[in-house]
This record gives C-alpha cells, structure tokens and sequence, in this order.
C-alpha cells in the first residue's frame, strides 16, 4: 500500500489534480490500513480544491485512531477553527498531543485573531508535557508570539529549543524583523552562522529585511555576499528583499544590479521595491521609466507602483504632476489613495508653496490626519516662512503627539 502511494501519490499527481483518482486507485488495489488513512489524509489537505470534507470523513473511518491520525487531521484543517475543536475532541478522546500536532495549532492560533488565550494555554500545555523545547513545537510557539507582536515572549520560548536546526533560527530572524527588533534579528542570523547552521531563503531574506529597515549598506553587501555563497542569491523572495535592502541604504546601482540579473523571474513587488529605492533618492524619471516598462511587461501597477510614483513626484515639489498621477490611479487604474498617498500629495503640494491647498486637502482627505501628514505640513510652512500657519499646524501636531 505505501508502495502504492510512494508511485502515483502527490508526486505522481499534478498541482491540479483531483486526489480522489488516487483514492479510487487505493480503494481497487487492496485493503486501507491507518498509514494509508493518514496518507490520503494528507493528500487532501494539500489539494488545490476545496476537499477537506473527504479528510473528515477519511477520519471517521480510522478503526482506532491514534495521534498520527489525530495529527493529520489536525494538520489538514491548520488554516481553520475547525482544527482547534478537533484538538479538544482529541483530548476527550484521552489522546495527548506530540510536537508536531501542537506545532500544527499553533500555526492555526496565529492565523486567527481571536485566538491568543487559546495559543497561550497549548503553551501552557507544551510545558506540563515537555515539548515547548521541542523544535517543531518550539519554532511554531516563536511563530505565533511573532504574529501577536510578542517578540520577548517568542526569545524566550527561543532559547529554551534544544537542538535547534535551521527552521528554529529562520523563526526567530524573521520574527525580530518582522518586530522591528532589527540589530536583535541580525544578532541572531550572525548566531546561527556562528554554530554553522544552513541558511535558508526565508533565513537570509529575514536579515534582509533588518538590514532594510536600519538602511545599513555594509551589512546589506555582507548578507547579499553570504546568499551568494549559499546559492540563495537567484531566489526571488531574497532577489526582492535584496533590491529592498540596497535601495533603503541608498545604494540604487546595486538594486538596479540585482534587479537587472532577476529580471526574468521578478513580480510586481520586486518592480515595486526597485521603484521605490529610485524615488527614495528623488529620482522621478528612473520611476517614471521602471512604471511604463512594467506594463509593457505586462504587468498591471498597484497601490504601492503609484505610491513609487508620487513618493518621487513629492521630493521634487511636483505638484499639479502629483495631483494628475492621483487622478490617473483612481479613474484609469480603478485604485482609491490610501493615506499614504494623499500624504505624499500634501507634501508636493506644500513644497510648492501652495500651503492652503496642500491644507485643504489634508482636512478634506477620507482620512483622519496623522502625525506624519501634520509634520509635512508645519515642515512646508516652515520652509516657506508661513508662521502664523506653522504654529498652527504645531499645535495640531502636539494634539497627536505632545
């Protein structure tokens, strides 16, 4: 039977494939045993269509299942409620959990908003049963504070993983970056290649994303230097993060390197990133070159492609092209401004020396001021003597921020 499944299962099966043709394969060639149960079990769950009902009713079918049963099923509805009522049958039915069926719920608890108390009673039962310093357990408990903003509580968890492998250190980097605990998460990247453990595409583009954020070139070159050793340069989530890491540092030539040699292989958020470096630096007509180009790649631009845009049209004070670009992302594009936008339109404007207007639009928006709109406008009013208006505009700051 696992022969079976080892020569026509997942890998004998297209991305599209219906996996009730294995079924009715098994189901001709012999009797199902519990192995066999799990494994289609699986192979459901895995299924681009919508066919998590067969895991259940594949489940039901277990003479006596064990917690390799329990944990397929588990497993399978990991991006539903659903799984966490299954674990607490689980627990009536008098079966304790392993470390893969705990990372399993996890994963669930940090993808549902309203289930925090319940990840925090799995950890509390992780540690009654001794499995929280497990590494699947552990690296899935780092996971989930990460996705509740709980940085410390996941280092915690961290340090007490015995053992730990590659997926463990990834957890941990990515969830720093991720925190904005940027020097803690390249403090542990550098630990892991201390204990001379594998890095991984999630791993280095982790440390990419802290190196972006602190807009360090040197520490850019060196991670960029290490994926290059690893073989890791070529892959597109560490392409992408790399043009992000070099054009925050300011280093706008190797981006564009990086984006040249990816090109082939990069998506919209790599053409995203590559213009946003270019309008970091002012630069509205290397922006105003990657847009066009990308259309006629064929691809469609998005909220963060006009955001590239209008960040570069707002360093140069072009107002009237920043108000027909926002124009053109509504009406041609059928995109509405987020504030972000709006904000850069009010800076362009501002720096225009249109300070009613660029007022006017900030109290007219959809969206409340924030603290970033209000300093656009008192540092344009500044630059242009308006003083009474300043202190205006300071007031409404400190209102936001004292």
């Amino acid at each position: 039977m696992n022969q079976l499944l080892d020569s026509q299962g997942t890998k004998a099966l297209q991305p599209n494939t219906d996996p009730r043709i294995l079924h009715a394969r098994v189901l001709k060639s012999t009797h199902i045993d519990r192995s066999t149960f799990h494994s289609l079990i699986t192979l459901y769950s895995k299924s681009n269509i919508n066919l998590l009902s067969y895991s259940r009713r594949l489940f039901h079918q277990i003479p006596s299942p064990n917690i390799v049963s329990w944990t397929a099923l588990i497993s399978s509805h990991s991006n539903s409620p659903l799984s966490l009522r299954f674990f607490l049958s689980m627990l009536r039915h008098s079966t304790l959990p392993s470390q893969r069926t705990l990372a399993s719920l996890f994963k669930t608890c940090a993808s549902l908003s309203h289930a925090f108390s319940f990840g925090l009673s799995l950890h509390a039962l992780s540690l009654k049963l001794s499995l929280q310093n497990k590494p699947f357990c552990g690296s899935a408990l780092v996971k989930f504070y990460s996705c509740f903003c709980s940085p410390n509580n996941a280092k915690q968890v961290f340090d007490e993983i015995q053992d730990r492998e590659e997926f463990c250190y990834t957890a941990m980097i990515v969830c720093f970056a991720q925190n904005a605990r940027c020097l803690d998460s390249l403090s542990v990247f550098v630990d892991m290649r201390r204990c001379d453990v594998q890095s991984t595409v999630h791993s280095v583009s982790g440390a990419l994303r802290a190196v972006a954020e602190l807009a360090a070139m040197q520490q850019c070159r060196v991670v960029h230097g290490h994926a290059v050793v690893a073989g890791l340069d070529k892959d597109l989530f560490v392409g992408t993060t790399l043009i992000d890491g070099y054009g925050k540092a300011g280093l706008v030539f190797e981006a564009r390197r990086v984006f040249n040699e990816n090109l082939s292989e990069l998506n919209i958020i790599a053409w995203n990133a590559m213009m946003a470096g270019y309008a970091q630096q002012g630069d509205k007509n290397s922006v105003l070159e990657l847009f066009h180009l990308l259309e006629t790649r064929g691809f469609v631009p998005d909220e963060y492609s006009f955001l590239a845009v209008l960040t570069a049209f707002s360093y140069a004070g072009l107002d009237f092209e920043s108000e027909k670009w926002m124009e053109r992302m509504r009406v041609e594009y059928g995109l509405e401004p987020a504030l972000e936008h709006y904000t850069c339109l009010i800076f362009a404007v501002g720096r225009a020396g249109r300070l009613e207007d660029a007022e006017r639009i900030a109290m007219a928006m959809p969206f409340e001021p924030d603290v970033v709109v209000w300093k656009a406008l008192l540092s344009c009013c500044a630059a242009h003597g308006a003083a009474d208006m300043a202190w205006k505009m300071a007031q409404s700051l400190a209102n936001l921020q004292p």
